[in-house]
């Protein structure tokens, strides 16, 4: 449903911004909240023994807040890393293309523009499914706040509200982040 539904008109990929207009070989369906987060948190390792575990697994891997497009060579780096910040001298791998993300050892710092997207799908993906947050709380907050909601992002909530049955409360109502994390 990602490509055909939400994306079924094209769009732009999440880390570099770069414009598609519908599923290729050149790009991937990549979750915020990883698979090998989600399965560390639920104490599993296959997909099949993580469903036996927890029946919202299959939710929680498939849920369309949590997916974006994202151009495969991009992804292999991000995948495992975590979410970051990176000093100013480390250089975008990605450059070549045109994509302004930095990369180093199992971390990843996403362009400007791209960070609030992260943060409040992490934040969905705590809510929803009562997932820890992985990473740094506050740098999430701070990249909430410096890139608050746009229309393209309401958007695509509006569209995947209707297609899984649910919104991603942080795009609806940013000020909800203050509420729901204290530290």
């Amino acid at each position: 449903m990602l490509w055909s539904e939400v994306y079924g008109q094209g769009g732009t990929t999440l880390y570099c911004a770069s414009p598609f207009s519908g599923e290729s070989g050149q790009l991937k369906a990549s979750t915020v909240y990883s698979n090998k987060q989600l399965k560390s948190t639920l104490r599993c390792i296959t997909d099949r023994q993580c469903g036996i575990m927890n029946p919202r697994y299959v939710y929680m891997a498939s849920d369309l807040h949590n997916l974006y497009p994202a151009m495969t060579r991009v992804e292999l780096a991000r995948r495992n890393a975590q979410f970051g910040e990176l000093d100013d001298s480390v250089p975008s791998k990605f450059d070549d293309i045109g994509c302004n993300m930095k990369t180093s050892f199992q971390l990843v710092e996403p362009r400007d523009e791209a960070k609030g997207n992260i943060a409040r799908a992490i934040f969905y993906m705590h809510a929803e499914y009562d997932l820890p947050i992985v990473g740094q709380v506050q740098m999430y907050k701070k990249w909430h706040q410096m890139d608050p909601p746009d229309a393209e992002e309401k958007a695509r909530n509006d569209k995947i509200a209707n297609l899984q049955g649910t919104r991603n409360r942080f795009i609806d109502n940013p000020e909800l982040v203050e509420q729901l994390i204290k530290n």
